[in-house]
């Protein structure tokens, strides 16, 4: 849930008019306050603005705290809640941490629902940054406490955002975005933080702007196009199939890896218009490469948690691969379990369902990095488990990550999975690796990501005495 919190100190009639008109409204107000949480209260959101005043409040301080779910109550979201135990379940854990929150503001303050999980509260009172600080950490603190409701327990964490007037603006509207840029702040730093608005961050959001400009501009001059890392394995030596990776081509001589426009990436229309792009471009060459008689084994194309949204991922997928000439069955799909955490993860399961039915194998990216990955091997369709990089970089020297490997080697093993290591850059690695039986590895030790031309190239020379080769480079170094 969201909160704001606008705390005052200003010329006396600026603001005692509004809190007035408040107080006239307490008797109703104190007994409807929590009922106004499940329906929006528009008089406590009228009385909000008429706080900050419609113009700038220059000898005011005022500070506002937005306040967001960051996981699930329990073990599931909130909505969760509402399908699976009933709406009165969501009801009352909303109503519960209602009155935690009003248990923490002054007896003069206001708080109520404006709608979805955003709450508005309006506060009395000075309000120096730290006093807002102090506020916020204890929300935080009040809302790890367990609510109790029909025998079970749900938890919460929140983040928050905060900013100031005068130290910030003093506007109510642009305070408003201060908090909210302060929030969206808390939640990149790693959630369950109160973060103070800081001007950089208006700053942040204005460059990613831009950034979103100009990849819509890359995309109407198809500039964003793939890229293909070989996976080779460790046993022949032999290229078994690609990951495509998207690259911005900026120019003939500028190509630009995600991370150079991740933060576009986290804009979901976007998201979805790049991944629909890179399906189509990839069909395209996986159709090509197959006319030419070149081997390339399995295409694997990473899918964002934001294509899921729709629920229609696996028809749309799949009427692509037709519309380019290719069977389903010449393709992986690569999800890393960050789209298990988002408003979509309730689609992802029948998606990954329907494309396995059709041919499509699933592979979980970054293995051991994300949250929760044995529960997801026993209940989605999995075929592949990648090893994150981040574990196959230190494996000559480092016995934490030699040990994660080697579980994860066996794990895919036992289960009848095939094991992908990530990030190969050294002989040592290979032979490391290849000791321990994992099947198959990609990186810069044998390949670069290569762009499409190169990749005919390469896979027009594809054999046995390329593979042998490849083989010698680590097997007798």
């Amino acid at each position: 849930m969201r909160m704001i919190a606008i705390h005052a100190q200003t010329e006396r009639k600026r603001l005692d008019r509004s809190v007035r008109c408040a107080e006239k409204r307490r008797p109703w107000a104190r007994k409807q306050r929590l009922r106004g949480l499940i329906r929006p209260d528009p008089a406590v959101c009228a009385t909000a603005g008429a706080a900050c005043g419609r113009k700038s409040l220059s000898s005011a301080r005022i500070q506002a705290l937005f306040t967001s779910n960051d996981t699930p109550l329990g073990e599931c979201r909130l909505k969760d809640v509402n399908d699976t135990l009933g709406h009165d379940a969501g009801d009352a854990a909303l109503m519960e941490t209602a009155h935690r929150l009003d248990a923490l503001l002054e007896p003069d303050g206001l708080l109520a629902r404006l709608g979805g999980d955003e709450f508005v509260a309006v506060v009395k009172g000075a309000a120096p940054v730290a006093a807002g600080q102090r506020l916020a950490h204890a929300i935080l603190a009040e809302l790890r406490r367990p609510v109790l409701h029909a025998g079970r327990h749900f938890t919460t964490r929140a983040s928050i955002g905060l900013a100031a007037c005068p130290d910030h603006d003093c506007s109510y509207g642009e305070l408003m975005k201060d908090a909210d840029l302060a929030l969206y702040a808390a939640k990149q730093q790693g959630r369950n933080r109160a973060v103070v608005y800081a001007p950089a961050m208006r700053q942040a959001v204005l460059e990613r702007v831009a950034l979103n400009r100009a990849m819509r501009a890359a995309l109407a001059e198809d500039e964003i196009i793939p890229y293909y890392q070989p996976k080779v394995s460790l046993v022949t030596g032999r290229i078994e199939g690609l990951e495509a990776l998207v690259r911005w081509r900026r120019s003939p001589h500028s190509v630009l890896s995600p991370g150079s426009f991740e933060a576009a990436l986290t804009d979901p229309e976007l998201a979805v218009l790049i991944g629909e792009r890179m399906v189509r471009r990839v069909s395209t060459d996986v159709r090509g490469w197959i006319e030419a008689g070149h081997p390339c084994g399995r295409i694997a194309i990473n899918l964002a948690p934001a294509q899921f949204a729709g629920g229609d991922l696996a028809a749309t997928l799949l009427r692509q691969f037709h519309a380019a000439g290719v069977e389903p069955t010449h393709f992986d799909v690569e999800i890393t379990e960050t789209v298990f955490l988002g408003r979509s993860s309730d689609h992802v399961a029948p998606i990954l369902d329907e494309l396995y039915r059709a041919g499509v194998r699933i592979a979980l990216d970054d293995f051991g990095t994300g949250y929760a990955g044995l529960i997801h091997l026993k209940q989605l369709p999995i075929d592949t488990i990648k090893i994150d990089q981040s574990f196959v970089k230190d494996i000559e020297r480092d016995a934490f990550d030699t040990a994660i490997v080697c579980a994860v080697i066996d794990l895919g093993r036992n289960l009848g999975m095939r094991v992908v290591a990530e990030g190969l850059e050294t002989a040592g690695q290979a032979r490391f690796l290849k000791d321990k039986r994992c099947e198959l590895a990609q990186g810069f030790f044998f390949f670069r990501p290569l762009d499409g031309a190169e990749m005919t190239e390469l896979l027009r020379k594809e054999g046995d005495e390329a593979a042998a080769a490849r083989l010698a480079t680590f097997e007798t170094n």
